[in-house]
């Protein structure tokens, strides 16, 4: 049932959770664990249907970051380690990177401040990879990334939340606070990107 449901919301990413679906702070814990963000609409309304509150929901989507970082941290790991012997891959990488770095602050107390954009909408990974980019040890670059993307995920609690108030119909409510995760990173990086 958990397969079935992840299939379905990789095509249809406000779709109801399904009866069968854990309830309570398991259930959304495995809603946040999704990548990307995508759990955060559906993880929020089961959480706020189910009587958590936005710190409870917030605490959980930190597991989450930190479930998916001991996920992340390997395959980053062997990925940087394929890349020095496959040319393409090395390539490919190199311009991901160079496609992340533009939103890298200029000058190096900003770095922060890139990493946590990046990872702001982008997700974990880039954040990391950025992070590691930039110099920064494994512990601060993981901190650094969650804090971007636990404000990603503010935004996408508060704007869901309201529009299931503003609605009161919980699929208009899952896509209109994905759309708001969508466009408003953009917008951020845009501004943040405008020269002087």
């Amino acid at each position: 049932m958990i397969a079935e449901y992840l299939q379905r919301l990789a095509w249809d990413p406000a779709a109801p959770v399904p009866d069968g679906w854990p309830r309570g702070w398991w259930g959304v814990l495995l809603l946040f664990c999704i990548p990307g963000g995508m759990g955060i609409p559906p993880g929020v309304l089961l959480g706020h249907n189910g009587g958590l509150g936005p710190i409870v929901m917030s605490v959980l989507y930190f597991a989450s970051d930190v479930v998916l970082a001991l996920v992340f941290e390997p395959m980053l790991i062997v990925l940087s380690a394929l890349a020095r012997r496959v040319p393409r891959l090395r390539l490919a990488g190199e311009m991901m990177m160079s496609g992340v770095t533009r939103l890298m602050p200029v000058g190096s107390t900003s770095a922060p401040v890139g990493v946590a954009l990046t990872a702001f909408g982008a997700g974990l990974p880039f954040g990391r990879a950025l992070a590691a980019a930039a110099g920064f040890g494994l512990v601060t670059s993981w901190l650094f990334t969650i804090a971007g993307d636990m404000a990603y995920f503010g935004l996408g609690m508060v704007s869901t939340l309201w529009f299931d108030g503003l609605l009161g119909d919980q699929r208009m409510a899952a896509f209109a606070g994905l759309a708001v995760m969508l466009v408003v990173p953009v917008l951020i990086r845009r501004w943040h990107a405008r020269p002087g």
